[in-house]
C-alpha cells in the first residue's frame, strides 16, 4: 500500500491546508451573497433592457443569428440563480488550480519534504498521496458551495431547484478536477508555493479567455477545447437547459489521467529541490 499510497501523508497534507480551505469557504460565502445580492439589484436597475440594448448594437457578424428576443428571462429564478452559480465557478476553478500549484511546490519549497523522506514511501507515493489530499479538500470545498446553494434555495422558497443544484455541483467538481489536475501536473516544475498562486491565476484567466473569445468568433471555435470552464454549462444545468455532457466527464478523466502519469514519471527521475 506505501507503494501508492499513504494515509499518514493524506493526513498530514489535509491538516498543512486546513486553514487555506477556512478562508476560501469564508470568502466564497461572501462572494456569493455578494454576487448574488449585486445581480438582484441589477434585475432591479433594468438590467435586461441594457442587455438587449446592447446585444442589439452588436455586428451581425460578431453575435451571428443572435436577436433580442434569444435572450433569457433574467426575472426568472432559474436563469438568475444560474448566472450567479456560472460565475461562482471562477472562484472554484482558480481555487482548485491553486490547490493544484502549491501540491508538490510546497513540499519541496516550504521544507515539508524533511517530514515526507521520513517515511517509508515511494515518490509515486508522494505524488498520488498529495493529489488525493488536494481532491479531498476540493470535494468539501464544493460540499461548502451546495450548503450555501441549499440555504438560498430554502430562502426563496425554491426546494423544487434542489436536483438541478446537485447536478450542478457535481459539474463544479467535475471542470475543478480539470483544473486540479493540470496544475498540479505544473507544480512538478516549481520549485516554490510562491508561484503557485500566480500560475493558478494564469491558467483560469487564459482558459476562460479561450473559452469566451471562441463562443464569440465561429472562426476560433477551436479555442473551446481549451478551456474546460466551457465543458458543462452550470448555468444551463441550474436554468433547465442543456444537462452535462460527455464530452466534459471524458476530458475529465483523461486530463487527469495524462496529468498524473506525467507527474510520477517526472518524480521517479528527478530529486527534490531542497531550499
Amino acid at each position: 500500500m506505501n507503494g501508492y499510497f499513504s494515509f499518514s501523508l493524506l493526513g498530514y497534507d489535509l491538516r498543512l491546508r486546513t486553514k487555506n480551505f477556512i478562508v476560501w469557504s469564508l470568502v466564497s460565502l461572501c462572494l456569493f451573497i455578494l454576487i448574488i445580492v449585486m445581480f438582484s439589484n441589477l434585475l432591479s436597475a433594468g438590467l435586461p433592457d441594457f442587455a438587449s440594448d446592447m446585444l442589439a448594437s452588436i455586428p451581425n457578424t460578431v453575435s451571428g443569428d443572435a436577436k433580442n428576443g434569444d435572450l433569457p428571462d433574467f426575472k426568472d429564478f432559474g436563469v438568475n440563480f444560474g448566472v450567479c452559480m456560472q460565475i461562482m465557478l471562477i472562484v472554484g476553478c482558480v481555487y482548485a488550480s491553486y490547490l493544484g500549484a502549491s501540491a508538490n511546490a510546497s513540499s519541496r519549497g516550504d521544507n515539508d519534504i524533511t517530514f515526507i523522506y521520513s517515511l517509508p514511501v515511494t515518490r509515486v507515493c508522494t505524488v498520488l498521496t498529495s493529489f488525493v489530499a488536494q481532491f479531498v479538500i476540493l470535494v468539501f470545498y464544493n460540499l461548502v458551495v451546495l450548503i450555501i446553494s441549499l440555504g438560498v434555495l430554502y430562502s426563496n422558497n425554491k426546494m423544487s431547484y434542489l436536483g438541478k443544484i446537485l447536478l450542478a455541483v457535481a459539474a463544479f467538481l467535475l471542470i475543478e478536477l480539470i483544473y486540479l489536475s493540470v496544475s498540479f501536473l505544473l507544480s512538478t516544475f516549481m520549485n516554490s508555493s510562491s508561484q503557485s498562486s500566480s500560475i493558478s491565476a494564469v491558467v483560469v484567466t487564459i482558459t476562460v479567455l479561450f473559452g469566451l473569445i471562441g463562443s464569440l468568433s465561429p472562426a476560433l471555435k477551436i479555442l473551446t477545447f481549451l478551456s474546460p470552464y466551457t465543458y458543462v454549462s452550470v448555468y444551463a444545468i441550474v436554468s433547465g437547459g442543456s444537462r452535462m455532457f460527455f464530452v466534459g466527464i471524458a476530458a475529465g478523466v483523461l486530463i487527469t489521467l495524462v496529468s498524473l502519469v506525467i507527474s510520477c514519471a517526472r518524480y521517479e527521475k528527478i530529486d527534490f529541490l531542497l531550499d
